[in-house]
Formats: structure tokens, sequence, C-alpha cells
């Protein structure tokens, strides 16, 4: 069973002068290569070859995906998920916030006035990679949920879908990370997780007799990192043009995961395989 947790960082030296030493030392350059990928589970070998291609010809798509942004300081993750027997791979991946940059739900601004609310805090963008949930009300109650005991930040979990190496599709969901209130001492990131906004909205529906039904497509993603496990859940049409079901779950200690299909007029069925994981 292939098995990789791959944490690649390189440091590129420059030798110094003797002669003329520099006036100010700089700091070493990182840069994120990714490693040699090595094809050796039988069950995986199509899906494998295909990713290891992609990698070897430094596909643009493929490397932004696994690395993130080269300029970024906050933690990218990249779970790679080949599926058993056939040439597809999933691909999961977000950025995660540096803990500086979460902030409490109630603070003041620079007038000494309080500020009640995460979208003013934060100043929410408006347009590009807000949640679509189209009832002022249903965001409203999103922007609103919170406890006094945890920091916040806002980000994005992307889910993408390679067919015969090609990207063929892929869904993502804004949503809220969240850690426990530093209160004096710090935290380490292993506390953050992450809830989109549509798994907060699936959440609030079970819990509030579907008060927002009207707002709950099954075709946006229901997404949220755990610092043990990560969960996908969504809905496409498939060729039949019916709607599948489809979930995935991953297991990020071992990468080992799940994905399930449910549609109509065909058996439910499940595969399970082992993701390559990539941190930097």
């Amino acid at each position: 069973m292939l098995s990789l947790v791959l944490s690649a960082t390189a440091v590129s030296q420059t030798k110094t002068s003797t002669t003329n030493p520099p006036a100010k030392k700089s700091s070493p350059r990182v840069a994120k290569t990714i490693p040699t990928i090595k094809c050796t589970d039988p069950d995986s070998m199509v899906a494998c070859k295909s990713f290891k291609q992609l990698v070897d010809a430094r596909d643009k798509d493929l490397q932004d995906s696994l690395t993130g942004d080269k300029d970024s300081r906050e933690r990218h993750f990249a779970y790679v998920c080949l599926r058993p027997k056939y040439d597809v791979f999933k691909i999961v991946e977000f950025d995660e916030p540096l803990p500086e940059e979460y902030r409490p739900y109630s603070t003041s601004d620079a007038a000494g006035k309080p500020v009640s609310s995460l979208q003013e805090m934060l100043a929410f963008p408006h347009g590009e990679g807000k949640p679509v949930m189209q009832l002022m009300d249903a965001q409203e109650k999103w922007y609103e949920d919170h406890d006094d005991f945890s920091t916040y930040q806002f980000g994005s979990v992307y889910v993408e879908s390679w067919e015969t190496g090609i990207l063929a599709d892929y869904v993502s969901d804004f949503g809220k990370w969240r850690r426990p209130s530093p209160q004096g001492h710090t935290h380490s990131n292993e506390d953050a997780t992450f809830e989109s906004a549509h798994q907060w909205l699936a959440h609030f529906n079970e819990a509030n007799a579907n008060q927002l039904s009207a707002v709950n497509d099954q075709k946006h993603p229901r997404i949220s990192v755990g610092d043990t496990a990560v969960y996908v859940r969504y809905s496409y049409k498939n060729k039949s043009n019916d709607d599948t079901e489809y979930t995935l779950n991953i297991q990020r200690s071992t990468g080992r995961f799940t994905e399930s299909f449910v549609a109509t007029g065909i058996e439910p069925f499940e595969d399970s395989g082992t993701c390559m994981s990539f941190k930097y």
C-alpha cells in the first residue's frame, strides 16, 4: 500500500566572498521543490503514473496546487488521492493562516468604537471569495456565529479532479478558520480547524428545522478540515445527467482515504486508497 507523507523544503546557499563580505547577512531563501515521485503500489499505478508525468513535466497548474503561492508565509497543504484502478486522482489543497492572523470576534477600532461583526472586523471581501448564499439572512447568521473563546480568519479550500492527466474540474468553498483564543499563552496551529460556509449551512439547517433550506444547494461543497481529518461532500451531474452525491474523507496522519458515490438507478459504491501528502 502506498503511503507517502512528504514535507519538502530546499534551502539554496550562496558562497560568501572572503575579500568583500556583505554588509548585512541575508536570510537563506527557501525554495518549494517537489520530491521525486515513485509509483510502487500496483492498485494506484495508473493514476500515479499520470501524476508523476505531470510533476516531471513541471505542469504549472499542478505545481501551484501542490506548493501554493511561492511568496506566501502561510503553511500550504495538498493531499493527492489516487483512485485505485482508474486514471483519476483528486487534490485537496489549502493554506492554513498564520497564528498571528487570527482575530477575536469582538474588538474595537482606532476610535474605541466596538466592532460587532466578523465582516467589519476582518474586512471581509465583497465579490470574489464571498460564500454563495443568496439570502442575506443566511450570510448574516454565518458572520455572527462565533464563540468568545476562539479567534478566526477567513480562507478557502479547493478540490480538484484530474482525469487521464488533465484537470477536468474543481470545486471550492469559502469559510472560517478557527483556533482557541491564546488567553495569555500560545497555541500551535494544530489547534486550527476549518468549516466552509456551506458546511456551516448544512449544520444550521439540521439544528433549526431547515430554516435556510432555500439556499441549501447540494452542488456547493461542504468542506471541513480538522486536526485529524478532511471531509468533502458535494453533488455533480453524471453522464446520465443524474445527480451523483460524492463524499471524500481523508485521515491526515496516514493519508488513507475513502470516497463514496450515490446516484439514482445504481448501487452506491465506495473506493479507498492512500493520498500523498505535501506540506510546505
